[in-house]
């Protein structure tokens, strides 16, 4: 049974594993009163197709998105300063992501496994980039990587 859900705004915080293998959630809206998202929120969430990070957040933990497989599209907000490990992991429906330069760190295997991903483009902010972070985007045809970027990870970009 698809379910949508919207969080009201006296929420500020999502709990480690919230939402977690919840394989029904079809989209979630997140208030501008939420500035923490907890590890593995929405783990294994595959038929999230439609996330809306809003400004209010900071930064995007590990594996908050792992395995959302459904997931085509997300738009990282100017306010993110950090992608934790294993944020995007195994995302295989993400065809393309921009980095904003307010980032400054990509973390281990942020976005491994993302088969589908075409397009990466990293903004000037970044200034590193996790081992194995983009490992497994078989489907890569277009890598821009910003100026600011002074240490790339083992194996980044391995295709596999």
């Amino acid at each position: 049974m698809p379910v949508n859900v919207t969080i009201g705004s006296g929420v500020t915080s999502i709990g480690t594993e919230a939402f977690a293998y919840c394989s029904g959630l079809m989209s979630i809206t997140i208030p501008n009163s939420v500035t923490s998202i907890g590890g593995y929120s929405f783990n294994g969430c595959t038929n999230l197709a439609g996330v809306t990070i809003p400004d209010s957040v900071t930064s995007i933990g590990i594996g908050v998105f792992y395995d959302c497989s459904g997931l085509t599209s997300i738009t990282i907000p100017n306010s993110v300063m950090s992608i934790g490990g294993d944020a995007f992991c195994k995302c295989s429906g993400l065809t393309s992501i921009t980095i904003p330069n307010s980032v400054m760190s990509i973390g281990n295997r942020a976005f491994y496994g993302c088969s589908r991903l075409t397009s990466i483009m990293i903004l000037d902010g970044v200034t590193s980039i996790g081992g194995y972070a983009f490992s497994g985007c078989s489907g890569l045809t277009s890598v821009t990587i910003g100026n600011s970027v002074t240490s790339i990870g083992e194996k980044a970009f391995k295709l596999e």
